[in-house]
């Protein structure tokens, strides 16, 4: 527990840090640009419709409510929602049982955080339908059909699945224009309806119909924008690395002519993956890949990682387009607006030093530096939300780690990147989650203070200096608190 005075002094520091680093910026979209677009779909809901006739309505209304509200879908955003202003998702239209989504895109680095950011919706959805529908058939809002657990009726019988493609559309009539964005006329501006057409925008559509519930599959452009994103880093180009990966290679009509494109599933533990698929699910198109090569060695076999689309979109000669687009985000990313006193883009780190409840410490072994905390990267100019909000989410986002930070969290020490010119702070967390999770990896694991002292393995720089603050600083606390 951290003493008011600790806590008053991160506070204060914080506060110096926050109003020089937050920036916020207008959401002002262009008439045309890049767009990505989001599709979710309940499955099986034409079975559930005809099994559940007094309770699919219920459902089906709440599905809709719910990918509005945890996509943070402009106009159904609450005040915590996480992306940045500059990059606000909208509702397209509701197609049935499908639900469209939105955003423009700015800058290449909002692709990966959008995928990420509707990943983390995905996996709570179902629970948050199966429960709300629960509670209103409790209180007698909706008809339960006499069903003694209506959640677990729903969680057995549905599921929701997503896919994400990219498309660059202009607005009106362009004979030049691979698609396009069409306003109909209606009779009040409140009614205004924006639609999208055109070929990228057909071939979304075709590469949703293999998406399986639970999941997100993107198009082979948007995951090569990420790739080659993810290339100007070594951290981020591991972590696309290991949580993109080509699951299938289908055929589809009017698509590239009628050769294969490379399905691309996001998934965050690839290495897990039994753990995650159901008994039958290994026999679907999507999972073509994985069954040829095995569950077990799927996630090793470098025919199916990210980096080969960008020799298939050589082979049926796409190179040249997706260049052009990379290049044009790119150069939005280079006239970014940043705070006045900064005269370029500039990273900004924070590493979480964590503790679990026995005082060890959790440690990253990575490949190249050897012993460290792992760290979130963060870009002056983009909205910073609040500090535990970007530790505990970033955290989960980038490693799939819980852990729990202060409000204002202490800091132990500051550092400085030279490969990315990143200034960085490390500041004290708790694991939040379980152990076990740990012991399953090979890339984390927990350490006593001892060990770490004994340890010759190779670690970033200060690495036990950093440690041996936060540990001072941890006792310190304690002995506050009891003396309080």
């Amino acid at each position: 527990m951290v003493t008011p005075l600790l806590q008053d002094l991160g506070k204060s520091i914080f506060n110096i840090l926050e109003s020089s680093i937050e920036k916020k910026q207008e959401n002002q979209a262009s008439e045309s640009g890049v767009f990505l677009f989001f599709s979710f779909d309940l499955v099986n809901s034409t079975s559930f419709k005809a099994e559940h006739p007094s309770l699919w309505s219920s459902v089906f209304t709440c599905f809709y409510g719910q990918v509005l509200e945890n996509l943070g879908i402009e106009n159904y955003k609450t005040p915590n929602d996480a992306d940045d202003a500059v990059c606000v998702r909208k509702l397209w239209k509701l197609i049935g049982d499908e639900v469209l989504v939105y955003v423009q895109i700015k800058e290449l680095g909002q692709l990966y955080t959008q995928i990420t950011s509707a990943a983390k919706a995905l996996d709570k959805l179902m629970a948050n339908i199966a429960e709300t529908v629960q509670k209103d058939a409790q209180e007698g809002i909706c008809c339960a059909e006499h069903c003694q657990d209506v959640g677990k009726v729903i969680t057995s019988s549905l599921g929701i699945k997503a896919a994400a493609w990219l498309a660059e559309c202009y607005r009106g009539a362009d004979a030049k224009a691979s698609n396009i964005i069409y306003c109909p006329v209606t009779t009040t501006f409140s009614d205004k309806r924006i639609d999208f057409l055109g070929k990228e925008i057909d071939e979304g559509f075709r590469i949703s119909k293999y998406a399986v519930k639970n999941k997100i599959i993107i198009s082979p452009l948007l995951a090569w924008l990420i790739w080659k994103k993810a290339k100007e880093d070594e951290d981020e180009a591991k972590i696309v690395r290991a949580n993109f990966k080509i699951t299938a290679f289908a055929a589809m009509k009017g698509v590239w002519r009628n050769r294969k494109v490379p399905l691309v599933m996001f998934h965050q533990s690839f290495e897990h993956f039994m753990d995650v698929l159901e008994y039958d699910e290994l026999d679907l198109d999507i999972y073509s890949n994985v069954k040829e090569a095995g569950v077990e060695n799927f996630f090793k076999d470098k025919r199916f990682e990210i980096d080969r689309i960008d020799r298939i979109l050589e082979n049926v000669h796409k190179k040249g387009e997706a260049e052009k687009l990379y290049k044009k985000l790119k150069n939005t990313s280079d006239i970014e607006i940043v705070p006045n006193n900064i005269d370029r883009k500039q990273e900004f780190h924070i590493a979480c030093l964590i503790f679990d409840k026995d005082n060890r410490i959790l440690i990253h072994e990575d490949a190249d530096r050897g012993y460290e905390f792992g760290c979130i990267k963060r870009t002056y100019g983009l909205g910073m939300r609040n500090w535990k909000s970007i530790c505990e989410e970033g955290y989960k986002d980038k490693y799939n780690i819980k852990i729990k930070v202060e409000e204002y969290p202490v800091p132990v020490a500051t550092y400085y990147y030279e490969k990315s010119n990143a200034c960085g702070l490390i500041v004290m967390a708790d694991f939040d989650g379980e152990c076990e999770e740990i012991d399953e990896r090979n890339d984390w694991n927990f350490y006593e203070f001892e060990e770490i002292q004994k340890s010759t393995q190779k670690s970033v720089d200060n690495f036990e200096e950093n440690i041996n603050m936060a540990m001072r600083l941890r006792k310190w606390t304690v002995e506050k608190h009891d003396g309080i």
